[in-house]
């Protein structure tokens, strides 16, 4: 199985994070959260779709590829995963409100930054080892 799917929605991940980092000043947030609060939502549901495809089709289709690299390496990113999807779940119930986002803007500022790194370094993770590793095995398939 080719990545190049996952690796559009990679893309269109950071791009949603990008247009929310344009909207991280204290005076943009407290004039108006409601835009960036929309396109979290966004983000959210995104990355959502995109972890159940790889739960659900990625992840089981390499095991016919029976590597024990890409076994090992599989284990690892799933257990870090969790970690960031319930890190990323807990920052986004935290700031479901437009409101709660403009009254606490520098906290919100901090957090998003924090998260979206996080979330940067797992993609960039993904691209470069995992999702690397699957194509050069779907390859020599």
């Amino acid at each position: 199985m080719k990545t190049d799917h996952f690796r559009q929605t990679h893309d269109e991940l950071l791009q949603l994070a990008g247009e929310i980092s344009k909207l991280l000043t204290p005076a943009e947030l407290r004039k108006d959260a409601t835009k960036a609060r929309s396109l979290l939502s966004k983000l959210a549901g995104k990355l959502s779709v995109h972890l159940q495809m790889e739960d659900n089709s990625l992840f089981p289709s390499i095991e016919k590829y029976n590597d024990a690299r890409l076994n090992s390496m599989l284990k690892v990113f799933v257990n870090e995963m969790g970690g960031l999807k319930d890190a990323f779940t807990k920052y986004t119930n935290k700031w479901a409100n437009p409101d709660h986002i403009k009254n606490n803007a520098v906290e919100f500022i901090n957090e998003t930054k924090s998260i979206f790194n996080a979330l940067a370094k797992r993609i960039k993770q993904e691209n470069t080892e995992l999702y690397k590793l699957i194509d050069e095995l779907a390859v020599g398939k």
